[in-house]
């Protein structure tokens, strides 16, 4: 299915490119790790935020399904006219369409309405040459060797950055992490919740939801924490199939991995025994830290970032919640503040 060019006003794109773009950053601090260290677009303050990946504001009955895409190039100091043009598959590859300069700024921009649950590559052809997009840093790599930036649409589930052995781990991990045992689940399951649908999804299993997310955020906002987990998955590997040397580490007890926990806590000397390597990672308390922080924000963050399927996290908060005054009433009613379909709002547009 092709995208579809449509009209934004110049203040839409402005507001964007003045919060994060509209100033000078040689910060290091900014700079990614491994091939992206040092390059212009690590360098720019929050570049994983472009393109831009929002709500489609349009109205129409099936806007749910779609997208608005805001590309946005800056033309240099000394060449404000110069032309730039969108070449991706999601247009047709030999469909070239030209940004737009936004009034008197340096800034030209197109925007593209493409449906959900995609990702796709594409490249600026600039004063007639190829070339991937200064500011994103995400980009990929085709059969044929050429490197085109990239970007995904909201409910993408498939994996980005991570392996899928390094995502099988992941997700157990976060099985042992998340809360989503117990009487609160059970009554999750029979009430059937969300019109029926949680049933579902808790039989999808929301770990495979809060893996996927964490791919998602180490792809993006999260990158400068991708070599702790490329570091330390391997060494929990190696830690798991040393204890249980007949089980798979993802078939591993839950309590078997809260043990793993507690010693990674601790840094308890068992488990450097065990084959975590202190000069690799010396504090797998750290690494601990982030697992624990990327699995409660994916279990209960919108699930167009990738995690929280369904809003299962939300209707586990539900049902666990209830007024003093009612307990048959939720004091977390989380579908009157979230869009259709999977929420009752008709104001709130993701």
């Amino acid at each position: 299915m092709l995208a579809a060019v449509v009209q934004k006003e110049p203040d839409y794109v402005l507001n964007h490119c003045a919060k994060y773009l509209a100033r000078d950053n040689a910060d290091e601090r900014h700079s990614f790790f491994g091939s992206d260290a040092g390059k212009a677009r690590a360098r720019i303050s929050e570049s994983w935020r472009f393109p831009i990946v929002d709500a489609d504001d349009s109205g129409a009955a099936d806007a749910s399904e779609w997208n608005h895409v805001t590309f946005i190039y800056r033309a240099p100091d000394d060449r404000p006219n110069v032309a730039v043009q969108l070449l991706t598959p999601c247009l047709g590859l030999h469909a070239p369409v030209a940004l737009t300069p936004l009034d008197d700024s340096l800034y030209l921009a197109l925007t593209l309405r493409v449906p959900k649950g995609r990702r796709h590559r594409y490249q600026f052809i600039v004063d007639g040459h190829a070339q991937p997009d200064p500011i994103n840093p995400q980009t990929t790599t085709t059969p044929q060797n050429e490197t085109w930036s990239s970007f995904w649409t909201w409910t993408y589930n498939e994996p980005i950055t991570l392996e899928r052995w390094e995502m099988a781990l992941v997700r157990r991990m976060t099985n042992a992490l998340l809360p989503f045992q117990g009487r609160e689940t059970r009554n999750l399951i029979e009430r059937g919740l969300n019109d029926g649908n949680v049933t579902h999804f808790f039989r999808m299993d929301i770990p495979a939801g809060v893996a996927n997310y964490i791919d998602n955020i180490l792809a993006r906002e999260e990158r400068h924490h991708l070599h702790s987990y490329r570091l330390c998955l391997p060494m929990i590997d190696r830690v798991l199939r040393k204890r249980h040397p007949s089980v798979e580490p993802v078939n591993v007890s839950d309590p078997d991995y809260k043990a793993l926990f507690d010693d990674m806590k601790n840094k308890s000397p068992t488990l450097i025994e065990d084959g975590w390597d202190g000069a690799i990672y010396d504090n797998p308390g750290y690494f601990l830290y982030i697992l624990r922080r990327h699995t409660w924000t994916g279990a209960f963050s919108h699930p167009k970032y990738g995690g929280n399927p369904g809003g299962l996290g939300w209707a586990f908060l539900s049902e666990t919640f209830r007024t003093s005054a009612d307990p048959s009433k939720t004091a977390f009613d989380w579908a009157r503040a979230v869009e259709a379909p999977l929420g009752k709002s008709t104001e709130y547009r993701g």
